[in-house]
C-alpha cells in the first residue's frame, strides 16, 4: 500500500442572516482593511477550513485600533455580529472554539462593548419558546463557561435569566419526554438533553463567580429561587425510574453540589448528607428551603438507585482532601461505606451493580485522601484488619470474575487501593513481615491458578511489597503461570502478571548486586522455564505464550534475544555432547528447538529488536535452517519461519532476495493447508510482505528520482534502487504464476481458497489510486484468457468462500469480461445462469447467483434483455458505472421475476413436478444476491423499481402461499407416500387431508401404493416452462425420466421458504422507507411493511420445519431492525404491538389456536426473540421487563391442566431468551424467577411442561456458569450423594469437587471417611457407602491434581488421610460383601499410594512407616486374586472390583521391586500370576502396565531402563500370545513384543512354541492379513520387525527368507489401499520409514531435507525424488518408464464409463453421504513426477532401446487424446457450469495425457524443458498439435 494521506477534516461554513450581511456590506471599506470587510469576505466564503484563517485574522486587526475607535459604529456592529455568529454556530464546530479563542485575545478596551454585545445576543437566545430549540441555547450557555472570557462575563450578567431558563427547559423537555413515551429516537435525544442540562447547571454553580459569595442566598432572591427550583428537580429526576440512569447519576451528583453550595454551615453538610444517606432526617434540623425541594430524599421511599447515585455524589462532589471536612467528614465516609455495603446485598441490576464497583472504587480513592492528611481516628477502621476492609475484600473476592470486564477493572483499583490504605495505616513500619501482608499473599497462592483475580491481586502485591518475598515462598511460581497458559481465557491476566513480575524482580536484582551476574539469575527464573514451554508445551499453550508473553519479555529486555538464540542452537546442532534438554527439530506434534528459535526471532524481528534481515540471516540464522523452518511437519513452525521473513516494525524495510526466494519456495509447498487457521495466517503474513514491497518502493521510486550520485549509506540502498526494483516486480509476477498455475483443475478447496486469497491481496495492495503514477506490479497486465477462464471456473466450487474470492478479485481487476470473452460466450454464460439456478442441487443456485453478478457489473448482459426496461438511464459520466449497473441488475431480475412467476403457476398445479424439475428456490435466491450487491438508497430508476417491488413482494406471497402447507405440517419431513402397503397408506391419509395443497393431480388427495418409486414423464413440462431465449430450453432438448422423493418436496419447500424470508427481509433492510404514504421518497409503503410484518408473523407461529422458522427468524430480525431505526412513529411501534398481540394469543388457551405446541413451540421463540432483541440495547428494555414478567408468570405451575399449553410455550420462550446472547446482561436479574418455574415444572403431571421445564433448566445452567468446554458427561451438578440410582451418586461426586476449596479438601475427607460405618455396626447401606467413597475418591483426585501446594504441606495432608484411610479397610476386605463399594475403597487406597509416591519421589518412608504396604498385602492375600472365585460365580460389580484390585496389586508389586530390587519379597502376587488370571479385566489391566514400562524404555524415556524384575520375559510373552483369545489382551501381547529386542526372544520360539523363527514370521503376517484393523496395525509392525531382524541376521544368505520377504511386501501393499482404516495405512508408513534403509543400497540418500520433519507436501516431491533416484542406481529406467507413464496417463481411470454415464439416465441425490478427500490433488503428483522424470532422463542420456516402445506408448497416449476430444464434443456450452464434474474430470485427464505428450515429445528430442510446465492457457490446442505430432510418428 502508498503512503496513506491524511483524512481531510470537514468544518462547516458559518453563515450570517441577511440583515447582518447588508449590515456588514454598508461598513465595509472600498480597500477592503477594516474589520466590516474582513468580516463580509469570511462569511462569504464556502469552505470553513478557510472561514478559519480570516476568523484569525480579527484580533490583530483590533489591535490596530486605537482606543477611541471603541466608540466606532462600524466595530460596535461588528462586535454584535461576532456575538450572534459565536451563537449560531454548532457545539463541536471547530469554528466556534477558534472565534472564542481568538476574541480571549480582545484588546482591553473593547471588552465592555462586546461582553454587551455578547449579553444581548445571549438575552436573544434564552427567550426563545421552541422546545427542540432549547438543546442548542444549553450548548451555547455550555460553551461560554468554557475557556471563553466574553461567554463566562455574559453568563454572570444574566445569571438570573439563565437559571430561569434551565429551570423552564428541563421541566418542558420532562413533559415533552413523557409524551413521546414509545417513540424511541425522539426519547433517546430529549433525555440527551436533560442530561446536558443538569450538567450545564453543575457547571454554573462551579464556575460563575456570584455563587462564591453569600449575596444571593437570601430567600427572595430569584438566584436562590431558580436554585430551589433546579434541586427540586433534580430530585424529581433522581426518583424517576423512567429516565436514563445517566440522567438520575448526573442528578445525583447535581443534588450534592447544589447543597454543598446552598447549604450554610459548612460544618454541618456531612452530617445533612449522612442523615439523608442513613434515611434519618431530623425535619426540625434542617432548613425549610431543603425540606421543600428535597422532601422525598427525606421521608420519602428512596431507591436503591436513587441513595446509590446519592452516594456517588457525596464522593465525588465534596472536597475530602486534606481533611478538611474534619471529623464529621470522616464520619460521612464511613456512613457511606456502609450505606454501599448494604445496597452491594440488594441490588440485582447488572448496569447498577457497574455504578456500584465504580462508586466503591471512588470510596477508596476517597479513603487514601482522607489518610494522606494524618488522619489519626481513622487508622483502626481502615486498616487491613478492620471490618470494612474486610467486606471490600470480600467484594472483591466475589466480583473479581464478573463477567463485565470494566467491573472487573474496577475491583483492580479498589484492591490496589485497599493495599495503599494499609500502607498508610502502618506507614513507617517494614512492610514485609506485616502480618495482613503476609496472610493476604498466603491466601492468595493458595487459591487454584483458574481463578482469574488471583492474578489481579498478586499482580498489584508484586507493585507493593516486590517480588522477591512471593518468590521465597514458592520458586516454582513462574513455570506454574506459564503452565496455565493453555487456557485462552487465563492467557491475558497471567502474561500480565508474569510482565509484572519479571520487570520488578530485574529491578531488584539490579539495585541488590553491583556485577552482572545478575542477569544469570533473572534469565534462569524468566526465561528458561519460557524455553522449555516453547519447546515442550503443548500447541495451544505455546501458541498463547509466543502471542503474548514473549513480546513483553523481549520488548523489556532485548539482550535476553541472544541468550535464547545461543541455548536454542546448541540444542539443535547438540554440540555439547550432553542430553539435549529439548526435542532439536520436533515433529508434527512438537516444534522442538527449531520452532521455538523461530518463534523468538520473528516476535524479535516484529517488534524491532534485530538490527536488519540481513544480520539475522548472517549471524543468527543460516539458509538452510530457514528452508527447513518453511516446510517443517509442525505447521506452527512454518508459521513462524514465515512470519520470520514477512514481518518488520518497518514497513519501508527492502525485501532482500534471499527472502523473496524463501517465499516463493514457501508458497510452492504450503497452499494446501488444511487447517483454516493455518491458512488465514498464511495469507495475512503474505499481504504484510506486499505491503512491504509496495510501501518501500515507494521509497525506492523516490530515491531513484532523486538522482543522487552519492554511494549509499544505510542498507536502504546497498543496490541501485531500479535493480531491486526490477527484482520486486519479477518476484511478484513469479509469485503470481505460482498461484494460477495452483488453481489447476481438481485442486482442493484449500488451495483454491489460499491462491485466491494471496491473489485478492496482491490486487488491493497494488492498485493504482487516483494521483499515484508509479506502482511496482499491477495484477492486470499479468492476467490473460486463461487466467481469466480460470478464474470463472472458480465459480463452479461447491465451496461459496471460493466463490467469494473469485468473484471480488474479478472486480478488482481492471480489465472486464468484455475483453477476454466474445459475445456468444457470454449469452452461453446467461443461459448457464439461468439454467442453475433452477438446479435441484442448492449448491447450483448459489453459482447462478454469482455468475448473474459477475454479468451485471462486467455490463456483459445479452443485448436481448434490454426490451426489460422501458426508460433509459441518463446519467453524466461520473454515476455512469453505477447507473449501469442498476439497469443491468433490473434487467436481470424482471427476467427472473417473469420466470419465477411461470414456474410458480405450474407448481400451483403440482407442487411435486416443481420439486423434481424447477425448484424455485433458485430463481429467489438470485433475485435477492443482485438486490444485496447494488446500493438501493441512490436509485435513479426509482420509477421502474416501484412496480418491481410490488410484483416481487406479491410474487413472494404466492410463492409461499405454494409451499406453506408442506411447512406447517405437523409432519413435514415425509409427505409423499412412500409405503408399499395399504395400511401404511391409510396412516398418512391424516397428513394429506390436514395440509389440503393445491395440486390438482391426485398426490395430496388420496394416498397412493407405490410398487417403485413415483416418477413422471418431462416432456409435457418443458413444453409448458417459458423461455427467455427461444432457441434455448431450460432443461435441455432431450427428455428425461425424473424420480421424485419425500426428501426432494421438503428441501423445495423449506428453501423456497427461506430464500423467500431472506429477500422481504433484505427489503426491509436495504430499501428506503416512505416515511408518509404520499411521500414521493421511498420504495415500500407503510402499507407493504405491515403486510411483511403480517408474513413473518403468521409463517414464524405456523411453521413446523425448523429449517423455515430459523431462516424466516433471520429475515424477521432485519425488519425489526430497520422499524426500530424507521423516523415513522406508526413503524416504529410495530413490533410492540406485535409482542401484545402474540403474547395474548399465548394466554389464550383456545383449542383453536394454531400456535404450535410441539417442537419445542416452533417458531413462536424465535419471533419473540427477534422481536425482544432487535430493540434498543441502551436503556430500560421495558418490552423484556414486561415480557420477562408475562412469561415468567405462565410458567409456574397451575391446577388447571387445560392451561399446559400457555405454561409450555411460555417454558419454550424463555429457553430461548436466556439463551439469545444478543439480550446480553439485561437477562440475567431473571435468572433466579427462571430457574424457580423449571424447577418447579419438574413436578407437573404433564409430560410436555416436564421436558419444556428441562430444557429450561439446562439452558440456565449454560447462562449461569458458562458454555461447557469439557467433553465430561458428569460435569452437570446434581447433590444427589446417596441416590438408589448409581449414575446420580456417580455425578454427584464429580458436582462436589468443585464446591470444595482446595485447601478445605482434606479436612472434607476426613469427615467423610468417619462418617463411614465401622466393622462392628449391624445395619448401614451400601448407597450410602458407595457415595461417600465416591466423593471421597474424586476429592482426592482433585487435591493431588492441584499444583500450588508445597511438597511438604502435600505430604502431611496426605499422611493424615491414610491415617483416617486404615480405620475403615475393612470395607476393602472381605467383611465387604459388595464388591462395588469395596472396588471404591480400593481405588481411593491405590489413588493413595500414587500421590504418596509421588511426593515422596519413588522414596517410600511414609507409606513404610504408616505401614500401608502390609495393610495392602493383607487385602490382596485375602482376596479372590488369590483364592479365587467359586465356579460361575456373578455379582453386580465384579468388573470393577477386579480392576481395582489389579491395580492395587501391580503398584504393591512395583513398590516391594523399588525397596528389593530384582528379588521381590513379600508379595503376595506376582506379573505371572496376573497374567495367567482368568479374568480379561485382569490380565488387559496387567499388560497396559507392562506395556508402559516396556514403552519407556524402548523410547529412552525411562530414567533406569527396563526395571529388572521384566528381563527375560519374553518365553512368556510368546506363550501367552499363543494361547491368548481376548482381542485386546492379544494386540497388547503383540505391542510388548515389538517393544522387546527380537535378538533375546526369537530364538526361543521353537523352544517355547514350536515354531520355528520363519513359522512365527508367517504367523504373524498371517495374523496382519486377517485380524481387525488393530491387531492388523501391531501385528504388521511386530512382522516388519522380524523381517528386520531376519534381514540383519542374514546379510550373507538373504535368499533364505526371499519367500517371506517376498509375502511381507504383498502385505505391505494391501495395507496401502484406499478403502482400509486410517490406522492401517499409517502402520505402513511407519513400517516403511524403519525397514527401508535395510534395503536401500545407499541407506542415506543425498537429499536437501535428509532426517528433517517435512510437510506432507514436500514429502510426496522428497519420495518421488528417491524412487526416480533408485531407479537409476539399480539401472531399471527402461523396465520402469512405462509404469511410471502409466501413472503420469492414469490407466486406472475408466474413460469408456465415464461416457457411458453421460448418456444414462441421471439421478439426483440431494445429500450425497460418501468418504470425500478434500486434500487429495492428482495433478500435483502429476506435476512432481514429470519434473523428477525430466531430470531423471536429461541426466542419464537416456533414450528408448527400441522404437517398438516408444510406438507404443505414442499409439497409447494417441487413443487417450481420441477419446477426450469425443468426449469434450459431447459435453454442453459452458459445461464447466452446467457439467462440472464431467468436465472437471475431462481436464485433469487431459493435463495427464498432455504430461505424457511432452515427456514422449522430450525423449524424441523435440521438446525442451520449458514444456514440461503444467499451464493454463489454452490446452486444448497444445493437446491437438502434440496428438497430431505424435500420431504420425507412431505411425
Amino acid at each position: 500500500m502508498g503512503v496513506k494521506k491524511k483524512k481531510e477534516v470537514q468544518v462547516a461554513a458559518m453563515t450570517i442572516c441577511h440583515q447582518d450581511l447588508e449590515t456588514l456590506k454598508s461598513f465595509a471599506d472600498v480597500e477592503g482593511k477594516n474589520l466590516a470587510a474582513l468580516l463580509l469576505h469570511c462569511v462569504q466564503l464556502t469552505d470553513g477550513v478557510s472561514q478559519i484563517r480570516y476568523v484569525k485574522q480579527i484580533v490583530p486587526l483590533l489591535e490596530k485600533v486605537d482606543k477611541n475607535g471603541m466608540c466606532d459604529p462600524t466595530i460596535q456592529s461588528c462586535l454584535d455580529i461576532l456575538a450572534g455568529i459565536y451563537l449560531s454556530l454548532s457545539l463541536k464546530n471547530p469554528l466556534k472554539k477558534v472565534l472564542a479563542s481568538s476574541l480571549n485575545s480582545l484588546p482591553e478596551f473593547f471588552l465592555p462593548e462586546a461582553i454587551h454585545r455578547f449579553t444581548s445576543r445571549l438575552q436573544e437566545e434564552l427567550n426563545t419558546t421552541d422546545l427542540y430549540a432549547y438543546r442548542k441555547v444549553i450548548d451555547n450557555i455550555s460553551s461560554c463557561m468554557e475557556n471563553f472570557n466574553l461567554g463566562r462575563a455574559s453568563v454572570n450578567n444574566l445569571l438570573k435569566n439563565v437559571l430561569h431558563f434551565l429551570q423552564k427547559s428541563l421541566i418542558e423537555i420532562l413533559e415533552e419526554n413523557r409524551k413521546c413515551a414509545g417513540n424511541h429516537i425522539v426519547q433517546t435525544q430529549l433525555m440527551n438533553d436533560l442530561l446536558v442540562g443538569i450538567r450545564v447547571s453543575m457547571v454554573l454553580v462551579q464556575k460563575v463567580q456570584d455563587f462564591q459569595g453569600n449575596l444571593w442566598k437570601a430567600s427572595n432572591s430569584p438566584i436562590w429561587q431558580n436554585m430551589c427550583g433546579l434541586l427540586s428537580i433534580f430530585t424529581k429526576f433522581l426518583s424517576d425510574d423512567n429516565l436514563l440512569q445517566t440522567v438520575q447519576s448526573t442528578s445525583g451528583l447535581a443534588i450534592i453540589l447544589f447543597i454543598k453550595a446552598m447549604f450554610h454551615p459548612s460544618e454541618k453538610i456531612p452530617r445533612l448528607i449522612s442523615s439523608v444517606l442513613l434515611h434519618s432526617v431530623d425535619c426540625t434540623s434542617v432548613p425549610e428551603w431543603f425540606m421543600s425541594s428535597c422532601r422525598s430524599l427525606c421521608f420519602g421511599d428512596v431507591s436503591e438507585s436513587a441513595v446509590l447515585f446519592l452516594c456517588q455524589g457525596t464522593l465525588a462532589m465534596l472536597d475530602w482532601q486534606n481533611g478538611s471536612m474534619g471529623q464529621s467528614g470522616e464520619a460521612l465516609l464511613l456512613d457511606t461505606a456502609h450505606v454501599l455495603f448494604t445496597l452491594s446485598s440488594q441490588i440485582k441490576e447488572p448496569t447498577l451493580e457497574m455504578f456500584l464497583s465504580r462508586i466503591l472504587a471512588s470510596w477508596t480513592n476517597s479513603a487514601i485522601q482522607v489518610l494522606e492528611s494524618s488522619s489519626p481516628s481513622l487508622t483502626d477502621s481502615l486498616n487491613g484488619n478492620s471490618s470494612i476492609v474486610g467486606r471490600l475484600l470480600e467484594y472483591v473476592y466475589t466480583h473479581w470474575e464478573h463477567p463485565l470486564d470494566a467491573l472487573r477493572h474496577q475491583t483492580k483499583i479498589m484492591f490496589k487501593n485497599l493495599l495503599q490504605m494499609h500502607q498508610l495505616t502502618v506507614e513507617g513500619a517494614d512492610l514485609v513481615p506485616d502480618p495482613f501482608f503476609v496472610e493476604l499473599t498466603e491466601s492468595l497462592l493458595r487459591l487454584e491458578w483458574h481463578i482469574k483475580g488471583k492474578y489481579m491481586c498478586l499482580g498489584c502485591l508484586v507493585e507493593c511489597i516486590g517480588v522477591e518475598h512471593i518468590l521465597a515462598i514458592d520458586k516454582t511460581i513462574p513455570s506454574q503461570i506459564l503452565e496455565v497458559m493453555g487456557d485462552q481465557s487465563l492467557v491475558p491476566y497471567a502474561s500480565d502478571l508474569l510482565e509484572t513480575m519479571f520487570k520488578n524482580h530485574k529491578s531488584h536484582l539490579k539495585s541488590q548486586t553491583a556485577e552482572s551476574s545478575w542477569i544469570d539469575q533473572w534469565h534462569e527464573t524468566w526465561v528458561s522455564p519460557l524455553l522449555f514451554i516453547l519447546c515442550e508445551g503443548n500447541l495451544d499453550q505455546k501458541s498463547y505464550v509466543i502471542d503474548y508473553y514473549l513480546p513483553k519479555l523481549l520488548s523489556y529486555s532485548p539482550e535476553s534475544l541472544q541468550y535464547m538464540v545461543n541455548i536454542l542452537q546448541t540444542s539443535i546442532d547438540g554440540k555439547t555432547g550432553q542430553e539435549q534438554s529439548f526435542p532439536s527439530l520436533g515433529s508434527c506434534n512438537s516444534r522442538g528447538a527449531l520452532g521455538a528459535l523461530m518463534a523468538c526471532l520473528r516476535i524479535a524481528r516484529a517488534h524491532g529488536h534485530l538490527q536488519s534481515a540481513t544480520d539475522t540471516w548472517e549471524n543468527l540464522m543460516s539458509g538452510s535452517r530457514i528452508k527447513q523452518g518453511l516446510i517443517h511437519q509442525h505447521c506452527q513452525v512454518r508459521i513462524d519461519t514465515l512470519g520470520l521473513l514477512c514481518e518488520s516494525n518497518r514497513s519501508t524495510e527492502i525485501v532482500s532476495m534471499e527472502e523473496m526466494q524463501w517465499i516463493q519456495f514457501f508458497t510452492t509447498y504450503n497452499l494446501n493447508s488444511q487447517s483454516p487457521g493455518v491458512r488465514q495466517q498464511i495469507c495475512s503474513l503474505l499481504k504484510k510482505l506486499f505491503c512491504r514491497i509496495q510501501e518501500s518502493s515507494q521509497v525506492l521510486y523516490k530515491l531513484e528520482r532523486s538522482k543522487s550520485k552519492r554511494e549509499p549509506e544505510n542498507e536502504l540502498t546497498k543496490q541501485h534502487p531500479s535493480v531491486s526494483l526490477q527484482q520486486y516486480k519479477n518476484f511478484m509476477s513469479s509469485i503470481c504464476n505460482s498461484l494460477f498455475e495452483a488453481l489447476f483443475p481438481g485442486s482442493s478447496y484449500s488451495t483454491r481458497f489460499s491462491a485466491l486469497t494471496i491473489l485478492g491481496s496482491i490486487a488491493e495492495v497494488f492498485h493504482v489510486p487516483e494521483g499515484r503514477i508509479y506502482t511496482v506490479y499491477q495484477l492486470s497486465h499479468d492476467i490473460d484468457v486463461g487466467r481469466f477462464q480460470t478464474l470463472m471456473e472458480c465459480f463452479t466450487s461447491t465451496f461459496e468462500d471460493v466463490k467469494i474470492l473469485a468473484f471480488d478479485l474479478l472486480m478488482k481487476l481492471s480489465k472486464t469480461a468484455v475483453h477476454f470473452q466474445d459475445s456468444e460466450k457470454l449469452q452461453g454464460l446467461f443461459q448457464a445462469a439461468l439454467e442453475l439456478s433452477t438446479s435441484t442441487k442448492p449448491y447450483d443456485c448459489v453459482t447462478a447467483s454469482y455468475l448473474l453478478n459477475f454479468l451485471i457489473w462486467q455490463d456483459a448482459l445479452p443485448s436481448s434483455l434490454s426490451a426489460y426496461l422501458t426508460l433509459q438511464v441518463a446519467c453524466d459520466n461520473g454515476d455512469r458505472p453505477a447507473a449501469v449497473v442498476e439497469r443491468n441488475t433490473l434487467m436481470v431480475i424482471k427476467c427472473l421475476m417473469e420466470n419465477l412467476g411461470e414456474e410458480i403457476s405450474q407448481a400451483e398445479n403440482s407442487l411435486l413436478q416443481a420439486a423434481a424439475a424447477f425448484p424455485m428456490y433458485g430463481r429467489v435466491h438470485c433475485i435477492t444476491g443482485a438486490l444485496q450487491k447494488l446500493s438501493l438508497n441512490s436509485l435513479q430508476l426509482v420509477s421502474e423499481w416501484r412496480p418491481v417491488v410490488e410484483k416481487l413482494l406479491l410474487m413472494s406471497y404466492r410463492l409461499s402461499t405454494v409451499v406453506s402447507p408442506v411447512i406447517q405440517s405437523s409432519s413435514p419431513e415425509g409427505l409423499i407416500p412412500m409405503d408399499t402397503d395399504s395400511e401404511s397408506a391409510s396412516r398418512l391419509q391424516m397428513i394429506l387431508n390436514e395440509i389440503q395443497p393445491r395440486d390438482t393431480n391426485d398426490y395430496f388427495n388420496q394416498a397412493k401404493i407405490l410398487k417403485e418409486r413415483d416418477s413422471f414423464d418431462m416432456k409435457d413440462l418443458n413444453a409448458s416452462v417459458v423461455n427467455i431465449d427461444t432457441s434455448t430450453e431450460i432443461k435441455g432438448k432431450e427428455v428425461k425420466t425424473c424420480d421424485v422423493t419425500a426428501q426432494m418436496v421438503l428441501v423445495c419447500c423449506w428453501r423456497s421458504m427461506k430464500e423467500v424470508a431472506l429477500l422481504l427481509g433484505t427489503l426491509c433492510q436495504l430499501l428506503p422507507m416512505q416515511p408518509v404514504p404520499e411521500s414521493s421518497d421511498g420504495l415500500l409503503t407503510v402499507e407493504q411493511v405491515k403486510e411483511i410484518g403480517d408474513y413473518f408473523k403468521q409463517h414464524l407461529l405456523q411453521s413446523r420445519h425448523r429449517g423455515a422458522f430459523e431462516l424466516a427468524y433471520t429475515g424477521f430480525v432485519k425488519l425489526t431492525e430497520a422499524l426500530n431505526r424507521c423516523p415513522n412513529v406508526s413503524l416504529q411501534k410495530l413490533p410492540e404491538q406485535w409482542l401484545w398481540s402474540v403474547l395474548e394469543e399465548i394466554k389464550c388457551s383456545d383449542p383453536s389456536s394454531k400456535l404450535c405446541a410441539t417442537r419445542r413451540s416452533a417458531g413462536i421463540p424465535f419471533y419473540i426473540q427477534a422481536l425482544l432483541a432487535s430493540g434498543p440495547k441502551k436503556g430500560k428494555m421495558d418490552l423484556l421487563k414486561i415480557t420477562m414478567k408475562e412469561l415468567i408468570s405462565l410458567a409456574g405451575p397451575t391446577d388447571d391442566l387445560q392451561s399446559t399449553v400457555p405454561q409450555v410455550h411460555a417454558l419454550n420462550i424463555l429457553r430461548a431468551l436466556f439463551r439469545d446472547t444478543c439480550l446480553g446482561e439485561n437477562i440475567i436479574p431473571y435468572v433466579a424467577d427462571g430457574a424457580k418455574a423449571a424447577i418447579l415444572g419438574f413436578t407437573s403431571p404433564v409430560w410436555a411442561v416436564r421436558n419444556s421445564s428441562t430444557l429450561l433448566f439446562s439452558a440456565l445452567i449454560t447462562r449461569i456458569f458458562g458454555v461447557k468446554r469439557a467433553k465430561d458427561e458428569h460435569s452437570k451438578t446434581n447433590r444427589c450423594g446417596h441416590s438408589p440410582v448409581y449414575h446420580s451418586r456417580e455425578m454427584a461426586a464429580r458436582a462436589l469437587v468443585p464446591f470444595v476449596r482446595i485447601d478445605h479438601i482434606p479436612n472434607t475427607i476426613r469427615t467423610l471417611l468417619a462418617t463411614l460405618p465401622s466393622c462392628t455396626d449391624q445395619c448401614f447401606r451400601q448407597n450410602h457407602i458407595h457415595g461417600t467413597l465416591l466423593q471421597v475418591f474424586h476429592l482426592l483426585q482433585a487435591y493431588s491434581d492441584s499444583k500450588h501446594r508445597t511438597n511438604s504441606d502435600f505430604q502431611h495432608e496426605l499422611t493424615d488421610i491414610t491415617v483416617c484411610t486404615k480405620a475403615k479397610l475393612w470395607l476393602a476386605k472381605r467383611q465387604n460383601p459388595c464388591l462395588v463399594t469395596r472396588a471404591v475403597y480400593t481405588d481411593v487406597l491405590f489413588l493413595l499410594s500414587c500421590c504418596l509416591n509421588k511426593s515422596a519421589k519413588d522414596n517410600q518412608p511414609v507409606l513404610e512407616s504408616l505401614g500401608f504396604w502390609e495393610e495392602v498385602r493383607g487385602i490382596i492375600s485375602g482376596s479372590e486374586l488369590i483364592t479365587g472365585f467359586p465356579c460361575a460365580f456373578k455379582a453386580p460389580g465384579l468388573p470393577q472390583y477386579l480392576q481395582s484390585l489389579t491395580r492395587l496389586a501391580i503398584a504393591a508389586v512395583w513398590a516391594a521391586a523399588a525397596k528389593s530390587g530384582e528379588r521381590v519379597r513379600d508379595v503376595p502376587i506376582s506379573f505371572s500370576q496376573l497374567l495367567e488370571s482368568a479374568f480379561p479385566e485382569v490380565r488387559s489391566l496387567t499388560l497396559e502396565a507392562l506395556l508402559e514400562k516396556f514403552l519407556a524404555a524402548a523410547s529412552g524415556l525411562g530414567e533406569k531402563g527396563l526395571p529388572p524384575l521384566l528381563c527375560n520375559m519374553g518365553e512368556k510373552f510368546l506363550l501367552l500370545a499363543m494361547k491368548e483369545n481376548h482381542p485386546e489382551c492379544f494386540c497388547k501381547i503383540l505391542k510388548i513384543l515389538h517393544c522387546m529386542d527380537p535378538g533375546e526372544w526369537l530364538p526361543q520360539t521353537e523352544h517355547c512354541v514350536h515354531l520355528t523363527p520363519k513359522e512365527f514370521l508367517i504367523w504373524t503376517m498371517d495374523i496382519a492379513s486377517n485380524e481387525r484393523s488393530e491387531i492388523q496395525s501391531v501385528a504388521l509392525r511386530l512382522a516388519s520387525k522380524v523381517i528386520s531382524h531376519h534381514m540383519q541376521t542374514c546379510v550373507e544368505n538373504r535368499e533364505l527368507i526371499a519367500p517371506e520377504l517376498k509375502q511381507w511386501v504383498q502385505l505391505v501393499i494391501l495395507s496401502c489401499e484406499d478403502h482400509l482404516p486410517t490406522e492401517s495405512r499409517l502402520a505402513v508408513v511407519e513400517v516403511l520409514t524403519s525397514t527401508t534403509p535395510l534395503f536401500l543400497t545407499n541407506p542415506h540418500p543425498i537429499l536437501e531435507f535428509a532426517f528433517c520433519q517435512v510437510d506432507a507436501s514436500i514429502a510426496l516431491a522428497l519420495a518421488l525424488a528417491v524412487l526416480c533416484d533408485l531407479l537409476q542406481q539399480w539401472d531399471q529406467l527402461a523396465p520402469g518408464l512405462p509404469i511410471l507413464l502409466g501413472w503420469l496417463l492414469g490407466e486406472s481411470d475408466d474413460l469408456v464409463a465415464c461416457v457411458e454415464s453421460m448418456h444414462q439416465v441421471e439421478e439426483d441425490y440431494l445429500f450425497e453421504k460418501a468418504e470425500v478427500n478434500f486434500w487429495a490433488e492428482t495433478l500435483i503428483f502429476v506435476k512432481y513426477l514429470c519434473k523428477h522424470l525430466f531430470c531423471l532422463l536429461s541426466k542419464s542420456g537416456w533414450r528408448p532401446p527400441s522404437p517398438e516402445m516408444l510406438c507404443h506408448l505414442q499409439r497409447m497416449v494417441s487413443e487417450q487424446c481420441d477419446l477426450l476430444s469425443q468426449l469434450f464434443r459431447e459435453l454442453p456450452p459452458a459445461a464447466e457450469f452446467v457439467k462440472t464434474v464431467e468436465f472437471t474430470r475431462l481436464r485433469i485427464q487431459e493435463e495427464r495425457t498432455l504430461a505424457c505428450l511432452r515427456l514422449l515429445a522430450f525423449l524424441e528430442g523435440k521438446e525442451g524443458e520449458n514444456t514440461l510446465v503444467l499451464s493454463v492457457r489454452d490446452p486444448y490446442a497444445e493437446a491437438r498439435q502434440l496428438t497430431l505430432q505424435r500420431t504420425e510418428a507412431a505411425c
